[in-house]
């Protein structure tokens, strides 16, 4: 149950606007993109509710959250420190932490850079790499759970819009255009995105799918490209949860194998059947992961 919606004031004349689900233990949630609002990760929080109290904290330029003065910090160390600023605000002493895709980087950051004030990590669909460094297994795990949709009658145009995203965000000055150009695309982030379930999952989170135009850019102008998580897996001390969908074709079990090899205390949960947003996707099953980690996480 949704049971807070506030803003809380930062430095410099600032803000950030958050919801809480639950009344558990501190969880903050972070949302993927970069440049979507927390409560895409609606579905999340409503399965992680009975345990944590979970955060949704818009992103510094998403929702009611201030931008950042510097595009640089739209990046996943940038995220970590504004997020970092606003559990010091809520005075929140310890947290956990957790996300979904770049979410997820952002949550392994954020525990790797301010690991003694972090519990415990849930990273779900992480990315270790971006594009220009990632492995040859990673790249045929890409092509291999993008083309398994070729018979559907949406895929040519969303695999339009897929290979051409870069260019098309880079071109455009109008934010809805990147938010159709997720509408379109959104498909082929799932395994089976024409089941019932999923497209009721959908129309729930759809409102959601609006984008911080000035992070996709900074975003698909290198920021993403390049990113290299594994530097930052090493500092984790905390138990860390790694879930991902066996068809995820941009963070399957490829890149959660990287993670969770870099992280010593870390678990992974690879899930039959499901792609890019489990909490979508398999929802009985994720919280079965987490909550059989819960149960032994040290």
């Amino acid at each position: 149950m949704l049971t807070s919606v506030d803003t809380v004031e930062l430095d410099g004349g600032r803000q950030a606007t958050y919801a809480v689900f639950g009344s558990g233990e501190p969880l903050l949630y972070f949302a993927g993109g970069p440049g979507f609002p927390a409560m895409l990760n609606l579905l999340d929080a409503e399965l992680l509710q009975d345990r944590f109290a979970v955060y949704l904290i818009d992103p510094h330029g998403s929702g009611g959250s201030t931008p950042p003065s510097d595009l640089s910090a739209y990046d996943h160390i940038g995220h970590a420190g504004f997020y970092d600023e606003v559990r010091r605000r809520l005075g929140l002493a310890r947290v956990s932490v957790g996300g979904v895709s770049f979410g997820a980087d952002v949550a392994l950051t954020y525990a790797s850079l301010y690991g003694g004030v972090v519990d415990r990590c849930i990273a779900v669909s992480a990315r270790a790499v971006g594009e220009d460094i990632q492995s040859d297994d990673a790249a045929d795990e890409f092509e291999r759970n993008l083309s398994r949709h070729a018979g559907a009658p949406w895929y040519p145009e969303a695999r339009v819009v897929m290979d051409e995203w870069t260019d098309r965000v880079l071109a455009t000055d109008d934010p809805a255009v990147v938010d159709e150009m997720m509408r379109v695309a959104f498909p082929l982030y799932l395994a089976e995105p024409d089941r019932p379930d999923v497209r009721a999952g959908l129309a729930r989170i759809e409102p959601y799918v609006t984008t911080d135009l000035a992070a996709s850019k900074a975003w698909e102008s290198g920021l993403y490209q390049t990113i290299d998580l594994r530097p930052l897996l090493p500092d984790i001390a905390c138990p860390t949860l790694v879930v991902c969908g066996e068809l995820d074709f941009i963070c399957g079990p490829t890149q959660a194998r990287s993670v969770a090899r870099g992280v010593r205390n870390s678990e992974l949960a690879i899930i039959p059947g499901c792609g890019h947003v489990p909490s979508l996707e398999a929802p009985a099953a994720f919280s079965q992961a987490v909550s059989d980690w819960l149960a032994t996480a040290r």
